[in-house]
């Protein structure tokens, strides 16, 4: 479980600190909360239920260096997945955010990154919901990854973009 002080990944923000756990009456039943606020915006506060099986499934715990490197270094060997139907793809590739497995991310990724070249030889461009999921996509790994390894953003996304090429 979560305590004040954690530094966690909160898949709809990316890296936050638990700076405060509360309760409230709501419904007529005292409910626990935990207030997170992103490291990317310390003016926001973002108060979650901590006892919800949904809002619990989007809170991570930060990745170990070793595992974060060792993915890093699996990148190349990601197969891609693409789906045809736009609206299929856009749910699936929702539920990979949502869910917040490092690796399904980076293989959703690379598979837009992929797709993209595809269609850039074409001289046509992404569709609008496969370019939001990259963003979020990116948004959630260069969080995590840069904070963890201690790496600029920008040149950790330039290392990672070389990977789905290799």
């Amino acid at each position: 479980m979560y305590s004040v002080g954690n530094i966690v990944i909160y898949t709809l923000y990316g890296i936050c600190t638990i700076t405060e756990e509360t309760e409230r009456f709501f419904n007529g039943v005292n409910t626990k909360y935990f207030v997170l606020v992103p490291l990317s915006d310390t003016k926001t506060k973002i108060t979650v239920p901590a006892e919800n099986p949904i809002t619990l499934s989007r809170i991570h715990s930060l990745l170990p260096l070793n595992e974060i490197e060792a993915i890093i270094e699996e990148i190349p060997f990601l197969e891609t997945i693409w789906i045809e139907n736009d609206n299929q793809r856009k749910k699936e590739f929702g539920d990979i955010i949502k869910a917040g497995n490092r690796k399904e991310i980076l293989q959703m990724m690379k598979s837009i990154y992929t797709h993209a070249l595809g269609l850039k030889n074409k001289g046509r461009k992404l569709h609008v919901s496969d370019e939001q999921c990259m963003r979020d996509g990116e948004k959630l790994i260069l969080d995590e990854f840069s904070y963890v390894l201690g790496k600029d953003r920008i040149l950790l996304a330039s290392e990672i973009k070389n990977k789905f090429s290799a």
